[in-house]
């Protein structure tokens, strides 16, 4: 609606903001949205009204989410009652009917930005914990660290939607493996790939 996004705009929270119509695949929508790297998605929930689509902005927003764990999205619908029922999670659905003086939309624009905060906060962390466990010598690594650092990697991966990932028993076998030091090169370089895209992704 015209009256929310000049309520997006006139907020002056967000530097760039998107209007997209909703493309006919979810994998087609997801690459629009991706390359434009937004920090956020706010889908209406009947997509359907907007184009000739086979899936609804839960169904968008569980891809988004499947791409990247945590990733801020948000649905904004005039059917919030409809959309209640098929949300995974409720929290996420709002009205697009503004109530006389609950300031719903108010919430929602600020919901988003505290989001945006949370998701890349959470990951600046911890990249930063990622790289000074990839600081120490490998031979004096702990077991634990050695998990943490496996941990860390998977949570990265999930967040920011690494295409590639390295499995977890080969990523553990490279970091125990005394005798894999090309082996262990090429995890530290990866490592040091997935902070860079990490850094990438922040800074965009």
């Amino acid at each position: 609606r015209d009256d929310f996004l000049t309520d997006a705009y006139q907020s002056e929270l967000f530097k760039d903001i998107y209007v997209l119509p909703p493309e006919q695949t979810i994998p087609e929508m997801l690459e629009v949205l991706f390359d434009l790297k937004v920090d956020a998605v706010i889908s209406d929930f009947r997509l359907t009204d907007a184009g000739p689509v086979e899936y609804n902005g839960e169904q968008l927003v569980e891809a988004v989410l499947a791409k990247r764990s945590g990733f801020p999205c948000f649905i904004q619908t005039s059917f919030d009652d409809e959309a209640l029922l098929v949300a995974d999670d409720v929290n996420r659905v709002y009205s697009k009917i503004p109530h006389a003086g609950d300031g719903s939309r108010a919430q929602l624009l600020q919901r988003v930005t505290l989001q945006i905060r949370h998701y890349e906060e959470r990951i600046k962390a911890w990249r930063d914990e990622l790289e000074q466990l990839l600081s120490i010598d490998r031979k004096e690594l702990s077991g634990i660290q050695v998990e943490r650092i496996l941990e860390l990697d998977e949570a990265i991966e999930r967040n920011i939607g690494l295409d590639d990932p390295v499995a977890k028993q080969a990523k553990r076998d490279l970091l125990n493996d005394d005798n894999l030091s090309s082996h262990h090169a090429e995890l530290v370089g990866k490592a040091e790939e997935l902070i860079a895209q990490m850094r990438n992704t922040l800074d965009d």
